[in-house]
């Protein structure tokens, strides 16, 4: 009751103090590609030395996927990213968020009332700042709720993993024996950058990991198609990995940056069966930036055990980064 009270109070003043006038509908607009400069300048000011994957402009844009939208205040800095949970689903989906708690909560409430959404999921949010925000009407999932029933928190159900690039590239040491192992199968294959004459060959891995046997672009339209057909035409770093001997393209990678030293890893697809293929095409694409001058990578969170498993015994993180989501509803 206390707490309820103390919610009753804070959204009474908030009416008074700053009524949706203050909020002008041309704050919000479309995400364009030149928002990248945006998130790039507003991470360098608020969050400087971020190494959170949220804060990579390949996230955001795989993120808000579905009618993605922003809100941007020029007088306080405030960026806030939009989009919904999927085409059949109307909640709204925030992946990132540059705002103070009660500024984000009005924002929220005016934007679910304008879109007439049922609630919007807060993602992304490090389990110490909950209480700035649960004052503000964010509360956590319920039981009986989460965002689907294989994962809970979605890409944040095992924490986001950040690689030492320098210890990565030396993997010196029985830290990084498995690495070792696995690249001392020596597969002949090779890396080079992305072009737009590779789309074609991409979109059957889309299409294969979608366990999809007809590679053609109707066909291939499943979650992994869905998640990453943005990346082959946006301004990231992206990598294609050939088979040397049949010159068949078996692999796509694609980073983000964040800053001038860290950056992320939004992209690690390879036809399935191929393991070696992988960690070798992972960690290429991890030399290729260490020789950028980038310090740190983030390999982003995971959905499922096993994949967490996976890269976390063998790219050996220095950091792992929990996060956790929010709903708020007005």
């Amino acid at each position: 009751m206390e707490n309820a009270a103390k919610l009753k109070n804070i959204q009474n003043e908030e009416k008074k103090t700053c009524p949706q006038s203050q909020h002008p509908t041309s704050y919000v607009s479309k995400i364009i590609s030149t928002d990248e400069k945006l998130l790039r300048k507003t991470v360098l000011h608020i969050r400087p030395r971020s190494i959170n994957y949220e804060d990579s402009w390949g996230y955001i844009i795989q993120s808000t996927r579905y009618h993605g939208f922003k809100w941007y205040d020029p007088h306080t800095d405030s960026l806030i990213f939009f989009g919904r949970k999927s085409d059949t689903d109307s909640t709204l989906v925030i992946p990132s968020f540059f705002a103070e708690p009660k500024y984000l909560a009005q924002v929220i409430n005016h934007v679910q009332n304008t879109k007439k959404a049922p609630q919007t999921i807060l993602k992304n949010i490090n389990p110490q700042k909950l209480t700035n925000l649960i004052p503000y009407g964010f509360r956590k999932y319920k039981k009986n709720e989460g965002w689907c029933k294989e994962a809970r928190f979605d890409d944040q159900t095992y924490p986001q993993l950040v690689i030492d690039l320098e210890k990565v590239t030396k993997k010196r040491g029985q830290a990084y024996k498995k690495l070792r192992t696995a690249l001392n199968k020596k597969p002949n294959i090779t890396i080079r950058k992305y072009n737009k004459f590779d789309k074609k060959a991409v979109l059957k891995i889309f299409a294969l990991k979608d366990e999809n046997s007809k590679n053609n672009l109707k066909k291939s339209k499943g979650a992994y198609y869905a998640s990453h057909i943005m990346y082959l035409t946006s301004n990231l770093d992206k990598f294609v990995i050939i088979d040397n001997e049949t010159k068949n393209i078996v692999g796509f990678t694609a980073t983000s940056d964040i800053s001038s030293v860290n950056t992320t890893l939004v992209a690690s697809l390879f036809k399935p069966g191929l393991k070696a293929v992988s960690v070798w095409g992972i960690y290429q694409t991890l030399i290729i930036k260490y020789n950028q001058g980038f310090l740190k990578i983030n390999l982003g969170g995971c959905e499922t055990i096993g994949s967490y498993n996976f890269m976390r015994r063998t790219f050996q993180p220095v950091k792992k980064i929990k996060k956790t989501h929010l709903v708020y509803k007005s």
